[in-house]
């Protein structure tokens, strides 16, 4: 700094300064130390030459009619400004372009200012504004035909898509793009674009292609002699390696990217590596050098006051910093204030993420119930988005909890069927119809699973039943029909002490209860009986008219059909029990009705629980029927 002040000294103590000509000589002296400082890295002291430089055009009067001067200016104080982080700063300076840009004598400027904002913007997670300044830069490349203006503003679009998790616009934009960098031979521009795209491969899940594509544009930068975006592929590069298991290659990018970040004091870029060098620290169990690099990136961002996918990205990892300590009510705390900013400036990508992390530290402390619902929220995210890698590694997890709870199902049932064949097989079946009705009616996959697993064990009380009753020829009598509907109450009590990650135990005990409140064991009426409870008893219902028992033989699929409509709005749901009936006359269920059933059918069923269909699911019947980034800004800037 000494340096530089000096030599601005010697320009403002010189004296050619007298005349309007050695002003302009020294303003221009100014302007080329401040872009020489700025080749150089050296943003503190580009500023203070613009600063200096400022100072003169305000307290000299000096006269720039034609607002050339002042719009160069502007533009190296906001580009230095931009590199170390100051965004608001930046903002500023741009903002001050554009006042000398009121007309469209300076269109050209004014869509590159445009640009330069809106991708301000996004590092700021302003992403609505983002997406305004951004749209506005195209409108104004495109009536200038800037073809190499559009390519920049779609590339920092797509960015702005990109982190909102929106890919296939983001693939829309970069492609279009791609076409236009290689029609007119942008060579950098076109390098940046598939740059982008690779990271949109690797959300979906291609990280091959991802890989490919970066390496391509390394390719291409380290020929242009671009170290900034050189560094900013590598640090993509190491990302997807990272993510891929190959952490010692992973490490040698992320080292190569914050070396050049340092070197060229690029805070934007040092962040960036600083989170992902602190989650691949934490992936090799070296604890301290994680924690180090996620306070510098949280010092970082406090100070810069940025409230943006970083500062959920930071958080994320200083939760998993917390859980590898075993510190968990500390590490739930991190997760839950980053799934509250990443919701709040609508970055569902990385909410996903989070609410994997947090589903991982509820299951690591036995809080399954918890750990299913944000795996499942989870899940469900990743699937909205195409986000294909993730999405098949969270149904991963998902899918090895349930496991254990479907070994107690299974446990369970086996216990059923010793005591009554008939018995399991009918849960089975009972189930089935249920999952079938369930998804007729719309309802979201957490509520096909609870009443799926309720179907499974609604009869478990069963086994608490004297055989005599339950296996007798005839028909019963009162006392022992009494006997049989106890059974509801006695499955409650069979799974006492038992927790369920599915609110399972109110669909047992009143599956049995009808809409006119005459059925038991409390008799409740309409909607005051659960919904899983009214489908599992339509199921139930049905499947014993459909099937042989050992005091008659079964009945036909339509006579038990209209022996159940002649009981709707007595015994059952008249728009659920609609909706069953349409369901079995159109064929849906053939394979279900009277079947035999296998030993591990349980684990058939639950398999069909999640909903395939890219369809919004609901939670609710509809209303006519009155019832209920492991990775860190991978793209190039």
């Amino acid at each position: 700094m000494r340096k530089s002040h000096s030599k601005i000294d010697r320009i403002l103590a010189s004296g050619k300064m007298s005349t309007e000509p050695d002003w302009n000589g020294t303003l221009d002296n100014l302007m080329t130390l401040a872009v020489q400082a700025a080749k150089e890295y050296d943003f503190e002291r580009a500023i203070s030459y613009l600063n200096t430089l400022e100072d003169i055009l305000d307290s000299k009067g000096f006269k720039d009619n034609e607002g050339h001067l002042r719009i160069d200016l502007h533009r190296e104080k906001g580009q230095a400004y931009a590199s170390q982080g100051k965004y608001d700063e930046a903002i500023d300076e741009y903002q001050k372009i554009l006042r000398f840009c009121r007309d469209n004598t300076r269109l050209e400027v004014k869509s590159e200012t445009f640009t330069q904002i809106g991708q301000l913007l996004a590092k700021q997670g302003d992403y609505d504004r983002a997406l305004s300044y951004l749209q506005r830069a195209i409108g104004a490349y495109r009536r200038l035909d800037n073809k190499a203006g559009i390519c920049r503003a779609l590339r920092n679009l797509g960015v702005v898509y990109l982190e909102l998790g929106e890919f296939e616009e983001a693939e829309i934009n970069y492609n279009d793009a791609i076409d236009l960098a290689a029609e007119i031979g942008e060579r950098v521009l076109y390098s940046d674009l598939i740059n982008n795209l690779g990271a949109i491969k690797n959300m979906k899940g291609d990280w091959r292609q991802a890989l490919k594509l970066y390496r391509r544009s390394l390719e291409i930068y380290r020929t242009e002699n671009q170290k900034r975006k050189q560094a900013y592929t590598e640090n993509n590069l190491a990302i997807t390696l990272s993510e891929q298991g190959f952490n010692d290659e992973a490490f040698e990018y992320f080292q190569k990217a914050y070396s050049t970040a340092s070197a060229i004091q690029d805070a934007s870029l040092k962040l960036i590596v600083d989170i992902n060098l602190a989650d691949l620290y934490l992936k090799r169990g070296e604890i301290k050098e994680a924690r180090q690099h996620c306070d510098m990136a949280e010092q970082y961002l406090i100070e810069a006051e940025l409230y943006n996918g970083q500062l959920v990205e930071t958080k994320k990892i200083a939760g998993k910093i917390a859980y590898s300590e075993n510190r968990y009510d500390l590490a739930s705390v991190f997760y839950h204030d980053a799934i509250e900013i990443s919701r709040e400036i609508g970055v569902q990508y990385l909410e996903a993420e989070v609410l994997l992390e947090r589903g991982l530290l509820n299951y690591a402390i036995d809080s399954h119930e918890d750990a299913l619902n944000d795996l499942e929220s989870s899940y469900h995210i990743f699937r909205s988005l195409k986000a294909e890698g993730k999405r098949e590694h969270t149904e991963e997890l998902i899918n090895s909890i349930e496991k254990l709870y479907l070994k107690i199902f299974d446990e369970m049932a086996a216990e059923v069927d010793r005591k009554d064949r008939y018995t399991k097989g009918h849960s089975d079946r009972v189930a089935a119809f249920s999952l079938l009705l369930s998804k007729e009616l719309g309802l979201a996959t957490g509520m096909l699973k609870t009443i799926v697993a309720a179907a499974l064990l609604h009869d478990v009380g069963k086994v608490k039943i004297d055989d005599t009753i339950l296996k007798k020829k005839g028909r019963l009598d009162r006392n022992e029909f009494a006997e049989i509907k106890k059974h509801p109450e006695l499955g409650v009590e069979f799974l006492r002490g038992k927790e369920f990650p599915w609110d399972i135990k109110p669909l047992i005990l009143h599956h049995h209860e009808k809409l006119d409140g005459t059925g038991y064991p409390l008799g409740l009426k309409g909607e005051d009986i659960p919904l899983g409870a009214r489908i599992i008893c339509i199921a139930d219902v049905f499947d014993a008219l459909t099937s042989d028992r050992v005091y008659r033989k079964a009945f036909d699929t339509e006579k038990a059909l209209q022996i159940m409509e002649d009981d709707s709005n007595m015994m059952f749901d008249p728009v659920i029990l609609n909706c069953f009936m349409r369901m079995i006359r159109q064929g849906k269920a053939d394979l279900v009705i009277n079947s035999k059933t296998s030993k591990d059918e349980m684990y058939s069923i639950w398999a069909q629980c999640t909903l395939e269909d890219d369809g919004q699911e609901i939670s609710e019947i509809p209303e006519n029927t009155g019832r209920q980034f492991d990775q860190v800004n991978t793209t190039i800037p």
